[in-house]
């Protein structure tokens, strides 16, 4: 019988994982789970249902948590990873979390989702970031290759110089999404209102500024005074990256109590519900590494409008509207067409259920497993 090559998969971040990564990270584990044969052999490491269940480092935690996560992070990544390759007899150290150990067994793949690292410096603690990123260009100096999400992301880690050596492959994700607009079971909510709609942390990058700008001058329109704008999501995860407290003092100044919405955090009945009612999703993000929420959008068909910028672009396809440029006017006028053209809105609806078709669990895990088999040939 021939030996299965060993791919040992880190997902010690999951115990602080929110957003992209962690859907990133569930997916790859549920996916090994439920594949009763695989070309290769997968080791999750820690243990996914345990890590799963625990909630001792999630939500807001306390500054003494966060401390404690960073230690026990870095001595996961140079200490006990290194030791559990050699324990596993692992051909790949695959950690879908960007860092890799800096030694170990097997030759080591790091997925980097986006360059916020580099294009954003001031958004991190500069000595964090500092220890962040000389491990991560550490890491990758020697038996290693780079996984991305995205052509633009790859096309960005490109133009640096600590990556220009490597390999880089692009593995589109999967949405991990179950909702089409088949099978929604449609809430019994009587709807009485339009409105518009973003999901997802309060970031300064996501731009809701200007989305908040562009509402604020639609509605002065008679014909859109009973339009809402819901921002559902929560604060940003670090202080400097946080935009919330603007965001409210905008609404304030604009106006705009009972117009513009911050939900906060709510169930998932409750999204299903947000998404389904929804005139449109609005993405106005200035930097991204993928987008996922315009793929929940798509899952719900509802028209879905996104900045003009490069890794929303390649994601949606030509199944969003495109703002030319990233203006207030812009988007007004998107959002005009979308309530007024009953065609565009059905035409973007059929695109963006056909376009989510290319970002199944299935198709990531057979071209994640793909990209293994090549790196482990070379």
């Amino acid at each position: 019988m021939k030996h299965k090559k060993k791919v040992l998969i880190d997902v010690f971040y999951l115990y602080v994982a929110q957003t992209g990564i962690k859907t990133y990270i569930q997916s790859i584990c549920e996916e090994v789970s439920s594949r009763k044969d695989t070309d290769l052999t997968y080791i999750i490491s820690p243990d996914y249902q345990k890590i799963s269940q625990s909630r001792f480092f999630k939500g807001k935690t306390a500054k003494w948590k966060n401390l404690l996560f960073q230690l026990l992070y870095f001595l996961r990544k140079q200490i006990m990873l290194p030791i559990l390759s050699y324990w596993y007899n692992a051909d790949i150290v695959f950690s879908p979390d960007i860092l890799s150990p800096l030694w170990g067994k097997g030759k080591k793949i790091s997925v980097i989702h986006d360059t916020f690292f580099w294009d954003n410096p001031e958004h991190y603690q500069k000595h964090w970031l500092k220890y962040f990123i000389f491990f991560l260009t550490k890491g990758l100096q020697q038996n290693a290759s780079i996984i991305t999400i995205t052509n633009y992301s790859k096309g960005r880690l490109m133009q640096m110089d600590e990556f220009k050596r490597l390999r880089i492959d692009v593995v589109y994700p999967s949405s991990g999404l179950t909702n089409n607009v088949d099978n929604i079971s449609k809430t019994s909510l009587k709807v009485t209102e339009r409105y518009f709609l973003h999901v997802g942390v309060m970031e300064k990058r996501k731009n809701l500024g200007m989305l908040i700008m562009a509402f604020s001058e639609l509605i002065h329109n008679p014909r859109y005074k009973d339009l809402k704008l819901y921002l559902v999501g929560q604060r940003g995860p670090r202080e400097a990256l946080d935009d919330y407290d603007q965001l409210v003092r905008l609404v304030k100044n604009q106006n705009l109590e009972g117009k513009v919405i911050f939900p906060g955090y709510i169930s998932n009945e409750e999204l299903r519900n947000f998404f389904q009612n929804a005139s449109a999703y609005i993405f106005p993000s200035s930097n991204e590494g993928f987008g996922l929420p315009v793929l929940e959008a798509f899952s719900f068909g509802i028209p879905v409008i996104i900045s003009n910028q490069g890794a929303l672009k390649e994601v949606a396809g030509e199944a969003a509207l495109i703002l030319n440029e990233n203006t207030c006017e812009d988007l007004v006028q998107s959002m005009i067409q979308v309530l007024e053209d009953e065609n565009l809105r059905q035409r973007l609806s059929e695109k963006g259920i056909n376009r989510l078709k290319e970002f199944t669990t299935k198709k990531f895990f057979l071209s994640l497993e793909h990209t293994f088999k090549d790196v482990l040939n070379e």
